[in-house]
């Protein structure tokens, strides 16, 4: 079952059906690049009530928070770096949101079933993806395999969660082809004082209506296809659907909750290996994603508002890899195209108001990476050109006016690793990343700034890793300078806006993982990080209402996880203990204080036989009352009148998954 390494992270993926790794890399070099943290989930270990890459990585990596805003869709900060100032990316393919709150990350366009592994990149360190300024997360999708292979599994766990998941696979040599299907339901979960999750917003200024305070949460189908095709010794062309089909989806979070959300995309990428001496691997991909977004105020009090978003974006990148004198050269030209768009009014005539201007984000960028070991050393570099227009359309009513921008950039970084025993190393680097702003922040009704600069983050990343018998340690540290950081911002009253600011995030992470023996684990990490504003003058000057407070906002707390783990490789158990101190807060802009917490979760798996398996979990065991994620003003744009709720987490709730493969 979970095969323990020493570079383990210490948690078991809360998602798998199939095995699925979490990569956290560090510092890439000639050796795998999974040499920072593993988290390996074995395909019997399908430890999720449902479908949520954002509380599956926060269970996983301390440094890693969800932003609870539904029960799915949880969108994901990364050491403090949130929203566009991280890449979530899948299979190297971007996918954008519509929904201007966020209600629709990118994280959550991807079925759990689909997933392979995870790579988790933290820094200013990669140059292949436009505009990684603090990160980035890309999530592999699996590919089929020969012969004919299938699974079906049925999930059910507390408040009326239902789910139904299917995979079929096969093929010859030359080509191999899978597809897949997945449907959830569920009702609205509890917190630990018994709350739904409407009853949770029946304070704010848009409460749900009596007709639907019973509602179920949400209702959501995925449906996915992927065909590899080998042709010849040294070509490969891959061909990729995925579909999400999100319908009546409750946001007690904010003033309005999702009747539609409908996510297209494809992707082709084909490969061409052995060319000659200039390249080992030559591939040319094109990827393109349309999200439909729905949102209004169907379901609570007062008169209906609705909001029409919709999101498109396409790119292709082209990408060549030789090893030239024992180092590997990877040239790259990326070109993407984003287009967002979206209007306000009511169901009769939603095209009242436009809220954003059918802004097209066109970005050209070439990037160069080596990577080289000299003896003990590990070495790489990375450097990035960007070019980057975002056009509005100055045609549309109101927009006469609203001003086009274009923006040139240079990321680079250096990276190292030293070991000085073949047992422990340590690793220096530092880097510089940028990100443009976003057609939201720039052109949002009421709240945009088409005045706004890019987001250029210089850091530094540092850090120790040590093996001790079955004892293995790694810490590392990091610090971030932001200059220009775009910032959401109470103005007066209800109004907001973005500006830019300087600002810091430091902070820094240790994991420990010890084996006892064959069959038991004891895995544990602790992660911290603390946001500032360098000069608070620099809001202070802009908004009407006091800027004083030097804390940055959505910044997660001191956290910390241990695990007990039994694997015998027939049946698997766990007992973790995930907690956080109290955060932070910028209290100036709609933040308050949050406690700490503690919980405990259990879970189990079985083997059965004859391609059964059976896991069930326990989540919450003492039924705390606790949130993770504050109310930021910068989370939402409807001008509504009212702050981002602060939502609370699930209270005490079961799960149990039955699976047959052939």
């Amino acid at each position: 079952m979970k095969k323990f390494s020493l570079l383990s992270l210490a948690a078991v993926a809360a998602l798998a059906t199939e095995p699925v790794t979490i990569q956290k890399i560090t510092v890439e070099a000639s050796a795998p690049k999974a040499d920072g943290k593993n988290i390996v989930a074995d395909e019997m270990v399908k430890f999720s009530r449902q479908s949520d890459l954002g509380e599956m990585l926060s269970g996983s990596l301390p440094e890693i928070t969800h932003v609870r805003t539904s029960a799915i869709g949880n969108d994901i900060v990364l050491r403090g770096f949130k929203k566009d100032n991280l890449n979530v990316t899948i299979d190297d393919a971007k996918v954008c949101g519509a929904c201007p709150n966020r209600m629709d990350p990118p994280a959550m366009h991807v079925s759990s079933s689909q997933i392979a592994s995870v790579e988790v990149q933290e820094g200013p360190f990669d140059v292949t993806q436009f505009g990684s300024l603090g990160g980035a997360i890309n999530v592999v999708t699996k590919d089929p395999t020969k012969g004919l292979h299938g699974e079906v599994s049925a999930t059910l766990g507390s408040y009326d969660y239902r789910k139904i998941s299917t995979t079929v696979e096969g093929g010859n040599d030359t080509v191999q082809a899978l597809v897949g299907y997945s449907r959830e339901t569920s009702g609205q979960y509890k917190d630990g004082n018994g709350k739904t999750m409407t009853e949770q917003a029946e304070s704010s200024t848009k409460p749900y209506s009596a007709a639907h305070k019973n509602d179920n949460a949400y209702e959501r189908q995925n449906f996915w296809a992927k065909v590899v095709g080998n042709i010849g010794d040294n070509q490969k062309l891959t061909l990729s659907y995925f579909g999400d089909r999100a319908d009546n989806v409750l946001y007690p979070r904010y003033p309005m909750d999702a009747l539609m959300d409908d996510t297209d995309m494809f992707k082709a990428k084909y490969q061409l290996f052995a060319l000659g001496e200039y390249s080992d691997e030559l591939s040319i991909e094109a990827y393109h994603s349309k999200v439909e977004h729905d949102m209004g105020t169907d379901f609570r009090t007062g008169m209906s508002s609705v909001s029409l978003v919709d999101a498109t974006i396409k790119g292709v990148r082209a990408e060549n890899t030789a090893l030239i004198a024992e180092t590997e050269i990877t040239f790259g030209l990326d070109l993407s195209t984003r287009n967002w768009n979206g209007t306000k009014g009511n169901r009769t005539n939603p095209y009242t108001t436009i809220q954003i201007p059918d802004a097209d984000t066109e970005n050209i960028g070439v990037y160069a990476k080596a990577l080289k070991t000299l003896g003990s050393f590990d070495l790489s570099g990375g450097l990035r050109y960007d070019d980057t227009t975002i056009d509005a359309d100055q045609s549309l009513t109101g927009m006469s006016t609203t001003k086009d921008r274009d923006y040139t950039n240079v990321s680079a970084n250096v990276l190292g690793r030293y070991h000085y025993s073949t047992h422990g190393n340590f690793f220096v680097g530092a880097g510089q990343s940028s990100r443009v702003p976003d057609a939201r922040e720039l052109y949002f009704a009421s709240v945009g700034n088409t005045n706004l600069n890019e987001t250029i983050n210089r850091e530094v990343d540092m850090g120790i890793e040590h093996t001790f018998g079955n004892l293995h340690l790694k810490g590392t540290l990091f610090y971030s300078d932001l200059k220009d950081y775009i910032y959401a911002y109470k103005v007066v009253g209800s109004t907001t806006s973005f500006a830019n600011i300087d600002a810091r995030i430091v902070g820094g992470d240790i994991t420990a993982d010890y084996a006892l023996n064959k069959e038991w684990n004891i895995e544990s990490g602790v992660a911290y990080q603390k946001g500032t504003k360098k000069d608070v003058g620099q809001l202070d000057s802009l908004a009407t209402l006091a800027q004083t407070d030097k804390d940055l906002a959505d910044i997660p707390p001191l956290k910390g996880r241990v695990a007990l783990v039994f694997d015998d490789s027939k049946n698997y158990a766990e007992a973790e203990l995930i907690a956080a101190r109290h955060q932070t807060y910028d209290v100036n802009n709609g933040e308050q204080a949050i406690g700490g917490y503690g919980i405990l979760n259990l879970k189990y798996g079985t083997e059965l036989g004859n391609g059964f398996s059976l896991t069930a979990g326990i989540n919450n065991f003492f039924d705390r009352t606790y949130a993770v994620s504050n109310s930021y003003i910068g989370l939402t744009t409807i001008m509504e009148g009212a702050q981002p709720l602060v939502l609370n987490e699930p209270g005490r709730n079961f799960y149990t998954t039955l699976s047959y493969k052939f």
